[in-house]
């Protein structure tokens, strides 16, 4: 049953328009598989962008949550003038909800966001080989399995591919597209065409690798960070501070390789050279890691993390997050416009 509801500066030219995106495909019927947080967020993405959105969760009272998310991240989108006028004004007939994976049948692309257990998304996607035509692509938002396990045993294995969203996936511009070892091209060049249709700066990885390249980077900072606060050098607030002052000032502009190029290539190999062997290399979650797990911290969901809120706090914070996130797609869009655009 379906539910309707340095040096010399370079001249760069930004984008002027903000409603923008690079449509190199029509809408599609997509289906969503697992309505949490990043499903939601992936689903709002595609129905800014006019797509038919199908949801299926086990946990039925996540349809409310999708259709409220949707409302107030479409109306949001509305006045940072970031969605056509049509596609929010048409956006609820477009988002569907179904009683059973039967339901994603008809869909040309299914997304599936349920959480890192690998036996359960194969389990999922066991049974929608059954379901879906053999054309269908079928994508893990996974944020660290290898794409290669996914395929493992799948009757059509070259349709199976790594798409990593970010959050707030309506507003953010980032998005990862691991094909596994036995994904066809055919399938890689249609899912960036999507995520170009969908207003996003796709990075396509040449192979599959655990963890893909954003969270690589953001682990090894986070052991470092634990580390830092474990061995006494400072306190988590500091290491923030640290954090936000250096590499939070310039990351979205340019990333490492353009950075190094910016200030100074020798400088960073003579640091290196010194440096590197005292990095932390452990290989077990940090103590302080696993202390919060215990304690049931979720951060500012349930108002307990390295921070203490209250659960307005908890609440501004988020609040907080989601137009700097706006403030930030501005920036990108101004100094950093997306592939294709400049």
């Amino acid at each position: 049953m379906k539910t309707s509801m340095t040096g010399k500066q370079t001249t760069r030219t930004p984008v002027t328009s903000k409603a923008k995106s690079i449509r190199t495909t029509k809408p599609m019927r997509v289906g969503v598989i697992g309505l949490g947080l990043m499903g939601q967020g992936i689903a709002t993405c595609l129905l800014t962008h006019g797509n038919v959105v199908v949801g299926f969760d086990s946990d039925r009272k996540r349809y409310k949550d999708t259709l409220a998310h949707a409302r107030t991240a479409i109306a949001e989108l509305k006045k940072q003038k970031l969605i056509e006028p049509t596609h929010s004004a048409s956006w609820k007939p477009r988002l569907e909800f179904v009683d059973s994976m039967q339901g994603l049948s008809g869909c040309s692309l299914v997304v599936e966001c349920v959480r890192e257990d690998l036996e359960l998304k194969r389990t999922i996607f066991a049974e929608l080989e059954m379901i879906v035509p053999r054309k269908t692509i079928i994508a893990s938002n996974t944020s660290s399995l290898p794409i290669s396990l996914l395929q493992q045993n799948r009757i059509a294995p070259e349709r199976f591919i790594g798409m990593h969203w970010g959050e707030p996936a309506q507003i953010m511009r980032y998005l990862e597209i691991i094909p596994g070892d036995k994904t066809s091209r055919q399938t890689t060049k249609a899912a960036l065409n999507f995520g170009l249709a969908c207003g996003k700066e796709p990075a396509v990885l040449k192979q599959d690798i655990r963890g893909f390249l954003s969270n690589r980077m953001m682990y090894a900072m986070l052991r470092e960070a634990c580390y830092l606060v474990e061995s006494g050098i400072a306190d988590v607030e500091t290491v923030d501070q640290s954090f936000r002052n250096d590499i939070g000032w310039w990351a979205l502009l340019a990333g490492p390789f353009r950075w190094m190029d910016l200030t100074g290539i020798p400088a960073y190999a003579a640091v290196m050279d010194g440096l590197l062997g005292e990095l932390s290399n452990q290989t077990e979650t940090p103590k302080m890691m696993q202390q919060m797990v215990k304690r049931g911290a979720l951060g500012v969901a349930n108002q307990k993390g390295f921070y203490k809120y209250t659960k307005p706090s908890a609440a501004q914070w988020e609040r907080d997050w989601v137009q700097f996130t706006y403030e930030m797609r501005q920036l990108a869009e101004k100094y950093t416009p997306a592939k294709g655009t400049k």
